[in-house]
């Protein structure tokens, strides 16, 4: 049995890019893995033919009847995985070349983490270089899980094991937050956590995921804020549902008025209380990502409405602190020539 089973999906993948990714896996430093790709378009035999092309017996090509999806293929991984621990990749990126065994060390070394990830940088077609670094431990990471993903997928590893003793698999109604879905559940039963190095390239272009499904991922987004809530035992009115799903969690909004930034405030402070009261997820956590958003939302609000934010700032019992982004409001203040600063 292999130590490893990296696992990936490809589907009707540029041949450039499926090379870049599957060279990336054989070159790593850790040998003892299994290389499990699962094709999503077995109408496209220029996936096969390049897979075909290395003669590497740890790889193990397997083709879909039909184009099943991307939450589908993956359950369809899982259950062909035979190694110790699990790790994903995505078709078009690149692992560097101590990915898995910095990963696997850790997971060795730490029993209690059911589930890690890395730091990646951003690369390809559209110029995106930027190098980024989630959170690294179990606390904050359950705390973000409302607002955003705060694990890489492709990044992670994790523990075959538990995903088996407790059924865990991909939520197959999700195009693109089945993996915020797969954190929630292994959380339950394990910790979570990130390493803070470099350890992958995520390629970005034109024909990504992202970039081609955007009103079924905020769909998405909102079905899963209300299991959140709901998992939390915490009850929002429509109308602070409606902020919480289109401004408080939606970086690119566009506030331009007093009233929906006064909401935004008094929707996160009552998450936050709510959650302190429940304890659900860590509370100083929660409530420091909490005074984030709402200082980003007020650097919206500036760009975009011309807002001063100072009252709302004032009004909220989260523990905002006078940083960079606060910095940045009073610059954009400034520029769209407000007389007061935050």
């Amino acid at each position: 049995m292999p130590l490893i089973s990296v696992t990936m999906p490809a589907y009707n993948t540029r041949e450039s890019y499926l090379r870049a990714a599957i060279e990336s896996i054989l070159r790593q430093s850790f040998a003892d893995y299994e290389f499990i790709i699962v094709n999503d378009s077995p109408e496209n035999p220029s996936v096969r033919a390049v897979v075909d092309s290395y003669r590497d017996v740890r790889i193990k090509y397997v083709e879909n009847p039909t184009t099943l999806g991307v939450a589908q293929s993956y359950n369809r991984l899982l259950e062909l995985a035979a190694g110790k621990y699990i790790a994903m990749m995505n078709h078009d990126d690149i692992a560097l070349p101590e990915r898995l065994a910095k990963q696997y060390a850790y997971l060795e070394s730490h029993p209690e983490v059911g589930l890690v990830g890395t730091g990646y940088k951003k690369f390809g077609e559209i110029n995106r270089f930027k190098t980024v670094r989630n959170p690294v431990n179990d606390a904050e990471i359950r705390a973000s899980l409302l607002f955003k993903s705060p694990i890489h997928h492709p990044t992670i590893m994790f523990r075959r094991s538990l995903i088996e003793q407790h059924h865990i698999r991909y939520n197959e109604n999700f195009i693109s937050l089945n993996d915020r879905q797969f954190y929630y559940d292994i959380g339950q039963e394990a910790k979570l956590a990130n390493l803070p190095e470099i350890l992958y390239r995520y390629r970005f272009h034109k024909d990504m995921v992202s970039k081609r499904n955007k009103p079924a991922i905020f769909r998405e987004q909102c079905a899963f804020h209300e299991f959140w809530l709901n998992a939390a035992g915490m009850e929002l009115s429509p109308k602070e549902k409606e902020i919480l799903d289109n401004y408080v969690s939606q970086g690119r909004c566009h506030i331009k008025d007093r009233a929906t930034l006064a909401q935004v405030g008094a929707v996160l402070d009552k998450l936050a209380a709510e959650n302190r009261a429940r304890g659900f997820v860590p509370a100083a956590e929660f409530e420091a990502i909490c005074a984030r958003y709402l200082v980003k939302r007020c650097l919206n609000a500036a760009v975009y409405g011309g807002i001063n934010s100072a009252a709302v700032l004032k009004k909220s019992r989260l523990p905002v602190q006078d940083g960079l982004l606060l910095k940045m409001c009073n610059l954009a203040l400034h520029w769209r020539g407000a007389e007061q600063a935050c």
